[in-house]
């Protein structure tokens, strides 16, 4: 069981400190808006893991990804997302006027960055695989099963939280820097295309 526990904690930390959409917006939100704003994007994202982790309690999360018309439907949403996301970026970037680092935006808020982290997180169909395939390998038949989840959870949540808070405090501390416009200016136009390249990344994945 210990073997389990310390195997499920590295593959959690591999893929949560994996640069991935979730991360980037973490990122984003606070190099654009401040620590808060990085803060609630990560509580989202953690928010759409824990819904996801007990849907797997239930045994829901093995019926949506064996439905083809679900796992459409969530990919789907989450390139939508994704390229919107992206399209805000480039529009931000492209937009920006040399001078000074501007103040947060409109729309910056705790409470969007929240909303925005949990619905990017629960629209990527990877992490319903990621939660309803590759979690049940490391739950041992002959165990009480909730209580392994509910184990498991809680070492995926810390996990996360840190790899999330860590970058969230890191981009937190560039807000409001002396870095250069152009240099803004660049980050919003990368992570904007990032996020459409994982877009349609996303698009081509097939279960």
């Amino acid at each position: 069981m210990i073997d389990n526990l310390a195997l499920f904690f590295l593959v959690s930390l591999v893929a949560t400190a994996t640069p991935g959409p979730s991360i980037v917006y973490v990122t984003t939100q606070g190099v654009a808006h401040g620590l808060r704003p990085a803060a609630a994007a990560g509580s989202g994202v953690l928010a759409a893991d824990a819904l996801y982790i007990l849907l797997s309690i239930t045994g829901l999360t093995a019926i949506l990804v064996a439905s083809h018309e679900v796992f459409t439907l969530i990919k789907w949403a989450g390139v939508a997302y994704l390229v919107y996301l992206g399209l805000r970026l480039l529009a931000a970037g492209f937009s920006a006027q040399p001078g000074p680092a501007a103040a947060p935006q409109a729309g910056s808020s705790p409470r969007r960055s929240f909303l925005g982290g949990f619905a990017l997180r629960a629209a990527n169909p990877k992490a319903l695989l990621y939660f309803g395939s590759l979690v049940p390998q490391f739950i041992d038949p002959s165990r009480p099963i909730a209580a392994q989840l509910v184990l498991l959870a809680a070492i995926h949540l810390a996990t996360a939280g840190c790899v999330l808070g860590a970058y969230g405090v890191f981009a937190g501390r560039l807000h409001g820097s002396s870095i250069n416009a152009r240099v803004r200016r660049a980050f919003h136009i990368a992570t904007g295309g990032f996020f459409i390249g994982a877009g349609i990344s996303l698009s081509l994945m097939r279960r």
